[in-house]
């Protein structure tokens, strides 16, 4: 009977340690739930951070007789709190300039919501990091390190598809390394996505670019051709002078008068305006039209470049009144 007595004191003696040791758990996870809500109000988010954790994994450890309704009063405020001073601490890393530190503690507050069914602060985080991702992408463009900035605004792609601007930005970074192709491309998605204030006008510069390069090789069919693109996409009067000029090379007269007229009709004070002018006559001659051409050529007979031929045309060829 004796030796029943003392292990029922050994039994006895062991829970009552148990519960000393429990009851010291929900002490510790206390204070240091109460220590991080200290660390927070004196925005140190870090100690913040780390002292939520520990307190609610110690609370979790604890079974629920143990922690009681105090434990999970602190465990729910605890798992609404973490995701947001992720959130508060990535919003002040992005103030300072950290935009990598930044990106990783709203990572992080973006993951430890969705853990703990925290509503609100992923869609936030989503766009925090795409205004984030932008800046810093934009802000690599605006110091020349162009390959870093296409992958920053490739990142803002993968996260928005439809980011028009991301296109856009990433065209005029490929026509600074002189890709045409690929920045044709990045502007041609930024304006099916609807960017239409700048990527038609940047699209009809590198055609314009390309019409131009061909006239030095005198390939008009390329000069024509680019020009038409550069001018569907944006209407510029070296657009139609390039169609004008390569239409009269390529017998378009019709094409030709009508872009040469809109050319001087945009710029009716035109340092080659007299070129066009011996080109509208040229045209008008062509088709049969002596007495428009007679009216261009006799314009021209004060001019020391064309004068000549204007005074040949007028006086002997059309024999012009």
């Amino acid at each position: 009977m004796k030796k029943i007595k003392t292990f029922l004191a050994v039994c006895l003696l062991s829970v009552f340690s148990l519960t000393a040791v429990y009851g010291q758990d929900m002490a510790t996870a206390t204070e240091l739930y109460n220590s991080g809500a200290k660390a927070l109000g004196e925005s140190n988010y870090v100690a913040a951070i780390e002292s939520f954790s520990k307190a609610l994994k110690m609370l979790e450890a604890l079974s629920e007789e143990d922690r009681g309704d105090e434990g999970n009063t602190l465990i729910a405020e605890a798992k609404s709190v973490l995701p947001q001073i992720y959130l508060r601490y990535g919003k002040e890393l992005a103030s300072a300039g950290n935009i990598d530190q930044s990106l990783e503690q709203l990572t992080l507050a973006a993951e430890s919501a969705k853990k703990f069914n925290v509503e609100g602060v992923a869609e936030e985080v989503a766009d925090l990091k795409l205004q984030l991702l932008m800046a810093n992408a934009s802000n690599l463009l605006n110091e020349g390190k162009l390959a870093e900035a296409i992958a920053g605004f490739n990142k803002v792609i993968a996260m928005d598809p439809k980011n028009q601007d991301a296109y856009l930005r990433i065209g005029l970074a490929q026509s600074k390394l002189e890709d045409e192709d690929a920045a044709l491309a990045a502007f041609e998605k930024a304006s099916e996505l609807g960017e239409t204030a700048n990527a038609p006008r940047q699209i009809s510069v590198i055609y314009l670019k390309r019409s131009a390069a061909a006239v030095k090789t005198r390939k008009w069919n390329e000069v024509y051709e680019n020009a038409k693109k550069a001018n569907e996409y944006n209407v510029t009067s070296n657009g139609h002078k390039l169609i004008g000029l390569a239409g009269v090379q390529l017998k378009k007269y019709d094409e030709a008068i009508e872009a040469l007229d809109s050319y001087l009709t945009m710029e009716p004070n035109a340092r080659d305006k007299n070129s066009i002018m011996y080109n509208l006559a040229a045209s008008y001659e062509a088709k049969g039209d002596n007495t428009k051409a007679c009216g261009y050529y006799k314009q021209l007979v004060n001019d020391p470049t064309y004068k000549q031929m204007a005074e040949y045309k007028v006086k002997t060829q059309l024999k012009c009144n």
